[in-house]
C-alpha cells in the first residue's frame, strides 16, 4: 500500500481542513497520513475515522529562527522515516523549507509542494524582512529543487515565482485554490433583509478596517442595512485589529461575532459577501463557500481573490484599501435587489463549474499517484 502525507500546519485538536483530499486518495486504495502541531489533544476523527492517520510533526505558523527550523526538518525527516511515507504533499509557503526538504530526507519520492499564497514573506519591509528572506529563499529553491511539482492556485503567484528563479517552469502546476465542496455548501436562497457579511481569519490586510469604515457610510444611508464580521482576529503575523472591531461594534455600525465553528449558518443568514481583502493568498477559501452557497461577492482586485468574479455577473472587484468602491457597491447591490439574486445565481454556477474540490483534489492526486510510480 502507498502511504502519503498531507502536510500543514493545522493543530492535533482540530478537525482536518482537507477531508474531500483524504477521501480522494482513500479511494485509491492509499493510507493517507495527515499531518498536525500537536496542542495537548488529537481530535476524535483520528479515533473514530480510519480514513488519516495522524502524524505528529514540530512546526510553526510563523517561524522566523533558522534554529527551530532546522529541529522542525529533523523532526519530519524522522516522521516520514518512521512512518515509511511515499509522497507527501505539503501546504504553505511557510512550511516549504523544513517539511518539503524534511520529507525528501526521510525518504518520500514524490513532493508536492501547494503555495496557497505568497503570504508575507516577499512584503516584509525593514531589516527584518531583508533577513528573513535571505535565509528563506535560498531554502525555497532547494525545497523546490527536491520537489517534483509546485502547484499555485493562480497564475499571478506562480508567474512571480518563476521570474524570481525560486521554480523550473516545468514543474509548475495550477489548480483553483483549494476547492469548495459543492454539495456541503449547497445554493442557499437569499434573505430579505440587507444583510451584509465579512467571515474569515481577520487581520488587517484581509480588509476588515476597510469593511468596517465602508459600514458606517452605508448605515447612514440605510439604517436597516446589517453588517457582520465573524472569524477569529489573529495578531500573530499583524499587529492586531481587536480594538477597532469593539469600538465598531460598540458604536453599532458593524456586529461582531467572533470565531464560528458553522460557517454554513453565517453563510445562509446573509445576503452579500464582502472581502476586501490584499493579503497575498492564493484563492480565499472563504469566498469560494459563498460562491457556493449562491451569494453576490464584493472583493478585491488581487491576484487569488479576482479570480472568483467574473465580468461582474457574480459581483464585483474594488481595488485596495478602496474604501469609496466598497461603499458604491454595496449601496449599489441594495438599490438593485433583481440584479443582486441573479449575480447569486451566477456565483453559485462559477463555484460548480469553476472551483468544485473534486476537479481541484483530482489534479492533486494525479500529481501523486500519476503513471502508478511513487
Amino acid at each position: 500500500m502507498i502511504n502519503v502525507a498531507i502536510m500543514c500546519n493545522t493543530n492535533s485538536s482540530e478537525y482536518p481542513n482537507r477531508p474531500e483530499l483524504i477521501e480522494s486518495f482513500c479511494r485509491q486504495g492509499v493510507q493517507v497520513y495527515f499531518a498536525t502541531i500537536f496542542d495537548g489533544t488529537i481530535n476524535e476523527y483520528y479515533a473514530d475515522n480510519k480514513m488519516a492517520r495522524c502524524l505528529l510533526v514540530h512546526a510553526s505558523r510563523n517561524n522566523t529562527n533558522p534554529l527551530k527550523e532546522l529541529l522542525s526538518l529533523w523532526n519530519v525527516k524522522t516522521q516520514i522515516m518512521r512512518n515509511s511515507i511515499d509522497s507527501a504533499i505539503v501546504y504553505g509557503i511557510k512550511n516549504h523549507a523544513s517539511m518539503a526538504i524534511g520529507a525528501y530526507l526521510g525518504g518520500a519520492k514524490r513532493i508536492i509542494c501547494v503555495v496557497n499564497g505568497r503570504g508575507n514573506l516577499f512584503s516584509v519591509k525593514g531589516w527584518k524582512g531583508r533577513i528573513v528572506r535571505r535565509l528563506a529563499i535560498p531554502m525555497l529553491r532547494i525545497a523546490y529543487l527536491l520537489s517534483f511539482r509546485v502547484c499555485f492556485q493562480n497564475e499571478d503567484d506562480a508567474d512571480y515565482f518563476i521570474k524570481r528563479g525560486l521554480v523550473s517552469e516545468k514543474k509548475v502546476i495550477l489548480t483553483n485554490g483549494s476547492g469548495v465542496n459543492t454539495s456541503v455548501f449547497e445554493e442557499m436562497p437569499l434573505p430579505e433583509g440587507d444583510i451584509f457579511l465579512y467571515m474569515a481569519r481577520i487581520t488587517p490586510s484581509k480588509g476588515v478596517l476597510e469593511y468596517i469604515e465602508a459600514a458606517k457610510v452605508v448605515k447612514e444611508k440605510y439604517p436597516n442595512a446589517e453588517f457582520h464580521v465573524v472569524g477569529p482576529v489573529d495578531d500573530l503575523i499583524e499587529g492586531s485589529c481587536m480594538d477597532q472591531i469593539k469600538e465598531a461594534d460598540r458604536l453599532g455600525y458593524i456586529q461582531y461575532h467572533g470565531r464560528t465553528d458553522d460557517v454554513k449558518y453565517w453563510l445562509k443568514n446573509s445576503k452579500y459577501f464582502v472581502y476586501p481583502s490584499y493579503y497575498p493568498e492564493g484563492v480565499p477559501r472563504c469566498i469560494l463557500q459563498a460562491l457556493s452557497c449562491g451569494r453576490p461577492i464584493i472583493t478585491c482586485n488581487t491576484a487569488g481573490c479576482k479570480k472568483t468574479v467574473e465580468n461582474k455577473k457574480n459581483g464585483f472587484l474594488v481595488e485596495k484599501e478602496d474604501v469609496e468602491g466598497l461603499v458604491e457597491k454595496m449601496c449599489w447591490l441594495v438599490e438593485h435587489k433583481e440584479e443582486s439574486l441573479q449575480m447569486g445565481r451566477c456565483s453559485r454556477q462559477l463555484a460548480v463549474e469553476s472551483f468544485d474540490v473534486n476537479n481541484v483534489n483530482s489534479i492533486l492526486v494525479n500529481a501523486v499517484l500519476g503513471g502508478g510510480v511513487v
